[in-house]
């Protein structure tokens, strides 16, 4: 064999080798570009606070369910993956290990608060994003930039019941609060920065599962009001408190006042409860098309609305306004230009309002108000 026919040899097999390369390139292209769009869900799904999860995952499959109907993104199906971490937050980490390292999923909605802290810096070396779509406060939001909140703020629902307290001159005010997460304690401290030199205020925390309250509750039997911060013990609470014939006015959060499992609780003594309240305005369209949706598929409206508007605006935000302008080849470009286009969002019209990201990565346009809970309904109590 001369030295010219060995040249021409390898020429062939460089290119066959080149050919074969390129098509397999193609190929993997073609099956990624087939291959569902992962969203994974953190929630609890069982549990004291399964509430918040279930309304949450029901409504992002409503928005999920829309989307595919219409093709996709990009001609591509939406997938979701769920883990229940019961709102616990090893849990969580233990749910973002599996959906990030078995799943492969590479954004995350999340609405354990305790879990968003605890995973934010795993996710910012991962190249995960991270959505928290049922509460914000600026220590979740100062996590890194690929954490962000579609959600009310802790200062908001805090402020609200705060500045209503000072309306009243309540002077003298108790605060019982759930010690499971850092959530309950953020609006605690929260509702005291608030109050400021208006009131003096004594804060008494129980851990989780308490289901004797008399001892805490004495100790505040003479305040002008009271505020209750928890889960389904709250309830418990509530009710041991009108059965010590404590009868000041009382006041919370949306997650208090309007979860089922927490009235039932109380046996009744909930009723008549003035909450910071999130609920969309009657003159939103975008609202009125997503309750009856909810309704055609579930057969009810939703019991907590910061829990499924908030998460059927994320979905959306997500497969709307960002999933459809990402072309990243590595996952690196990816979530920096899911990032990028989150940072972006402006005036969105969602079911919780004209949505505009921040800054800091929480979204501004949820509005916040002062309700009471009349025969187990919130009832806007404002002017």
């Amino acid at each position: 064999m001369n030295k010219t026919t060995k040249v021409g040899i390898g020429i062939v097999v460089l290119l066959l080798i080149a050919s074969l390369a390129w098509f397999s390139q193609e190929n993997k292209q073609q099956s990624v570009a087939s291959e569902p769009i992962k969203i994974g869900y953190i929630g609890p799904l069982s549990g004291g606070v399964a509430v918040l999860g279930t309304e949450a995952v029901s409504s992002m499959e409503i928005a999920i369910e829309q989307a595919n109907a219409k093709g996709g993104v990009n001609g591509r199906t939406i997938k979701l993956i769920t883990e229940d971490d019961q709102y616990d937050t090893a849990k969580a980490v233990t749910a973002y290990e599996k959906l990030v390292n078995v799943d492969g999923v590479e954004t995350i909605i999340m609405s354990t608060y305790g879990g968003v802290m605890a995973v934010a810096e795993k996710a910012k070396k991962d190249n995960v994003l991270i959505i928290d779509p049922l509460d914000c406060d600026k220590d979740l939001a100062d996590t890194g930039n690929n954490i962000f909140c579609i959600a009310k703020e802790t200062k908001d629902l805090a402020d609200v019941i705060a500045d209503y307290a000072t309306e009243k001159g309540y002077k003298n005010i108790g605060i019982v609060h759930s010690t499971v997460d850092n959530f309950m304690q953020s609006v605690s401290d929260e509702f005291v920065a608030r109050m400021g030199n208006n009131a003096s205020v004594q804060v008494e925390s129980y851990p989780a599962q308490t289901n004797d309250f008399k001892t805490t509750l004495l100790k505040l039997k003479d305040k002008d009001a009271i505020v209750f911060l928890g889960y389904d013990e709250i309830g418990v609470a509530i009710k041991q408190a009108k059965d010590l014939n404590m009868n000041q006015p009382y006041l919370t959060i949306p997650t208090v006042a309007t979860t089922p499992s927490i009235q039932e609780a109380s046996k009744g003594a909930i009723n008549g409860i003035h909450f910071s309240f999130y609920a969309p305005l009657e003159t939103n369209p975008v609202a009125t098309k997503f309750y009856q949706d909810f309704k055609t598929k579930f057969g009810r409206t939703p019991y907590v609305f910061v829990a499924s508007d908030q998460a059927y605006d994320s979905a959306n935000i997500l497969i709307n306004k960002v999933l459809p302008e990402v072309n990243g080849t590595t996952k690196e470009k990816r979530i920096a230009q899911k990032i990028d286009l989150l940072q972006k969002v402006k005036d969105y019209k969602g079911v919780t309002g004209n949505l505009s990201m921040k800054e800091d990565g929480n979204i501004d346009g949820i509005l916040i108000r002062l309700f009471k809970l009349e025969k187990m309904a919130p009832v806007y109590a404002g002017k």
